[in-house]
């Protein structure tokens, strides 16, 4: 009997798309329209929930969603006096999946509260939540690369503050008979779609194996559809993460890791982005987010039971599921040495997205970070 495959809900956006919807948003942003929506936004005494709402999400979470409005606005710079009060921010996150989710831990246990931060946890597609930044209606989003990076390479002021994974948790699996990513040679090999995250990973494995000219890659549309390939025999390859590696071992006798990405590419499997103009304009309230965020990261791992029941309730998998993706997820923030965002991980995934994102072969690994926040936050 077939074992039964998790999915993964996370949507995936192609750097294609996102390079699409960054020429959409050079098209119609300018920056006196980029205040009236904040205004406008603000004015109404809208949520977040109401400014976004018509993206069109499959599935939301909102953690103490309030009526905080959209901080894009705030009008005091917490970073000169450090007196101001803190302004309203909102964070998103982008994909329901435990690496994405330390932002929402910290809000659930209270510690954005100790720290005296308005925050709103939201949940946006990748692509909406980029708009969202751009647009003022969020503050910060969780992402894993290549987002940020692709954002920037299109001139967008977005860039990495904090990460908590240094590495993807992801692997790439093989069928019986595939001892290697060189036997992969000749051979199909499932993608999501061209240009997404699994997508690039996987590409970079076979360039780096010599074999991505003769490999037969298929694009299959989404998670669902690869993991359904490969244990049907119709591809000989996938990546999949936690805990779907661990079933479709299971369920294809002889079946192996062939690249475990949790110790291999350099890659932000989980950090948050912000833009920038508006971090700068509340220094001090940013630096204490990250100090928040890096007293969550402790909780995380100090505070298994009620991290796996946040787990459990955002990616709606049951506990056995959730206890999976922590365990994977902790591994990688014990290899993780700080919350400061790390230029030569950046420059590892410039390089991946080279071929298609052309603005990124002029870019290095630093001018996709900001480290002053977290390095403040450390200190």
């Amino acid at each position: 009997m077939a074992q039964r495959l998790s999915p993964n809900p996370k949507q995936e956006s192609t750097v294609s798309e996102l390079n699409d919807k960054a020429n959409v948003r050079h098209a119609r942003r300018r920056p006196a329209a980029r205040i009236a929506i904040v205004i406008a936004c603000c004015a109404a005494g809208a949520t977040l929930a109401a400014c976004s709402s018509g993206g069109g999400s499959s599935s939301s979470a909102v953690a103490g969603g309030g009526n905080s409005p959209a901080a894009g606005g705030g009008s005091a710079d917490a970073g000169t006096g450090g007196s101001a009060a803190m302004v309203p921010v909102t964070i998103a996150y982008t994909a329901p999946v435990a690496d994405q989710l330390i932002p929402l831990i910290t809000k659930e246990a209270g510690i954005f509260d100790k720290y005296g931060i308005p925050v709103t946890m939201t949940y946006l597609p990748q692509t909406e939540a980029l708009d969202g930044i751009v647009g003022g209606k969020v503050q910060m989003s969780v992402f894993d690369g290549p987002a940020p990076e692709v954002a920037v390479a299109d001139g967008e002021p977005i860039k990495w503050i904090a990460e908590w994974e240094s590495h993807a948790d992801l692997f790439l699996l093989g069928r019986p008979g595939v001892a290697g990513v060189k036997d992969l040679a000749g051979k199909p090999v499932a993608e999501t779609v061209a240009g997404s995250t699994t997508a690039v990973l996987t590409q970079v494995a076979l360039r780096d194996a010599g074999v991505l000219t003769t490999t037969h890659l298929q694009p299959l549309g989404n998670v669902g559809a690869t993991l359904s390939a490969f244990q049907s025999g119709s591809v000989q390859a996938t990546i999949a993460g936690p805990p779907n590696q661990t079933t479709l071992i299971k369920s294809v006798p002889g079946a192996k890791i062939l690249v475990d990405y949790t110790t291999s590419i350099p890659w932000v499997g989980g950090g948050v982005a912000a833009d920038i103009p508006w971090a700068n304009a509340h220094k001090a309230e940013t630096i204490d987010i990250i100090k928040a965020l890096t007293d969550g990261e402790q909780y995380f791992k100090t505070h298994k039971a009620e991290s796996v029941k946040d787990i459990e309730t955002v990616t709606k998998s049951g506990q056995a599921d959730a206890e999976d993706a922590y365990d994977s997820m902790l591994k990688i923030m014990n290899q993780t040495s700080s919350i400061v965002p790390q230029a030569s991980i950046e420059s590892a995934t410039l390089k991946a997205i080279a071929t298609t994102s052309p603005g990124a072969a002029s870019l290095t690994g630093a001018s996709v970070v900001d480290t002053e926040f977290a390095q403040a936050a450390s200190k």
